[in-house]
């Protein structure tokens, strides 16, 4: 395929520009002009790579039109993974990166005559203010309220993908679940999500009566609440697959999670061990307590999500089109994603 990718500079996006790379797949990068030259550096050894200049931002996308005639051509596969992911983000940085970038795409879209399969990176978190069995295939609706405004975003971006589903070429969503680092090496780009809970566990270790004394630890956990945690090669291996191995249907969506996730309290608990803090979580209900120690230790109030969400996300449509696809066990990469952690924090 002749793969255009817009967001393969980041985090995940370098991984799978080189996992399709590797398989010998053809590949045009979207960059903005100021980034260009730190993606040339990135991707040296890669001679499968054409740079388009581009923004999401910018109506026209491409701002360097470069030859650009026989490339759109060229094109039959986009894959649009640029988005800002931090929790914390303002809503007008999130809508116009997420919301406004992804309208631009879609009317880029357009201009792709050969164009047959557009991959939209969503998240499982488009949905996360549902509760009970979640369908791949469901979304609320954009006036839904979210704990932050990412996931707020997020769906408001796939609310756009879904409502431009194009009878010439097939959609499919991608809803991976947790990011972390590399289940080999550890490795990550940023501190969001899980890692904010290390860093709480770091922070109460501190505490002498906590280090001493306790051997539970309340906190506001709701005993179904679920951490949906992929490592990012075990992603990339995932989303190559189904990029390489597209099922024929106009619209196809995918959670990628585990097949059996991990709860929320005994990602703590065994979190709180590899940390050298053994202690056993008691759940119970929030109260008005936790929000000044939340801010006393530092720990962002979007966290709330990750201990409130009692919902099961259903991932039938990837168990059915995928079955091969194969994860690692969360014990076995947890105390190297740790031993990371720790060695970037000293």
């Amino acid at each position: 395929m002749n793969i255009l990718v817009i967001g393969g500079t980041g985090f995940i996006g370098q991984r799978l520009v080189r996992s399709l790379s590797d398989r010998g797949e053809k590949l045009f990068l979207l960059v903005r002009e100021g980034s260009l030259e730190k993606a040339k550096k990135t991707f040296h050894d890669l001679d499968s790579i054409t740079f388009l200049g581009g923004d999401i931002e910018k109506t026209d996308l491409l701002t360097n039109l470069f030859s650009a005639g026989e490339v759109l051509n060229e094109i039959d596969c986009v894959i649009h993974l640029a988005a800002v992911y931090q929790l914390d983000v303002s809503f007008q940085e999130a809508y116009l990166k997420n919301v406004i970038g992804t309208q631009n795409v879609l009317k880029f879209l357009g201009r792709l005559p050969n164009l047959k399969y557009f991959h939209f990176f969503s998240t499982y978190a488009a949905n996360q203010v549902l509760k009970g069995n979640i369908l791949e295939n469901d979304l609320i609706k954009e006036k839904s309220n979210f704990f932050d405004n990412y996931a707020k975003s997020k769906n408001l971006a796939e609310n756009l993908v879904r409502k431009n589903v194009s009878k010439k070429y097939q959609t499919i969503i991608h809803r991976p679940g947790i990011i972390v680092g590399n289940s080999q090496t550890g490795e990550r780009d940023n501190d969001n999500g899980p890692y904010y809970f290390f860093d709480f566990i770091q922070n109460i270790k501190k505490l002498p009566i906590v280090r001493d004394k306790l051997k539970h630890l309340p906190l506001p956990v709701q005993k179904a609440s679920m951490m949906p945690v992929v490592p990012v090669d075990t992603l990339v291996d995932w989303c190559t697959h189904i990029i390489l191995n597209p099922k024929q249907r106009e619209l196809s969506t995918y959670h990628l999670i585990p097949k059996q996730p991990i709860s929320t309290k005994d990602f703590l608990e065994q979190s709180m061990k590899c940390l050298g803090l053994p202690l056993e979580i008691i759940c119970i209900p929030k109260t008005k307590f936790f929000s000044p120690v939340f801010r006393l230790l530092r720990i962002p109030k979007e966290l709330v999500f990750y201990m409130e969400q009692a919902a099961h996300l259903d991932r039938t449509n990837l168990n059915t089109d995928y079955p091969q696809l194969i994860e690692p066990d969360f014990k076995t990469y947890l105390p190297i994603l740790i031993k990371e952690y720790l060695r970037t924090k000293t």
